[in-house]
């Protein structure tokens, strides 16, 4: 039996003839493409990662998350692996309006970076919404049809 080949760190038997044992660069192995989705979601943790933002379900009832009117909203516009982010956020009383439109513009413009390799040109953020904080925490609300 022959040796097996050795190309690099790996450790080829050969199997199939097609597998290149030598390492390729980096700008060789092909193209990563982001769908526009995955931008969508990525910003939308990013942005409800942020302390002060309220979460989904605080800012709309059953009725208004199913018509997409709950918080936050968010757009983005791709030109390959830039993008350019609208978003409209609701904020918990009594956080700082100012400060968490900042975090959550260098949230997202991280996260989009680190995560999805999208380099983000412009955020744009606006406080919609001011919700109350009784309406984030508290106990859940007792159901009344089971």
């Amino acid at each position: 039996m022959s040796e097996p080949a050795r190309g690099g760190d790996v450790l080829l038997d050969d199997p199939r003839p097609d597998v290149r044992a030598e390492a390729l660069d980096a700008a060789d192995r092909g193209v990563l493409r982001v769908a526009d989705r995955v931008v969508d979601k990525v910003t939308r943790a990013a942005v409800l990662g942020v302390a002060g933002v309220a979460p989904a379900a605080a800012t709309a009832g059953t009725v208004g998350r199913a018509l997409g009117r709950s918080y936050p909203q968010v757009v983005c516009s791709r030109a390959g692996d830039r993008a350019r982010v609208l978003l409209e956020i609701a904020l918990v009383w009594p956080y700082p309006a100012a400060r968490v439109a900042r975090e959550v513009c260098e949230a997202v413009t991280d996260q989009l970076l680190v995560l999805a390799g999208v380099q983000v040109d412009e955020v744009r953020t606006t406080v919609a919404r001011i919700v109350d904080p009784s309406d984030v925490a508290g106990p859940p609300k007792e159901q009344r049809v089971r």
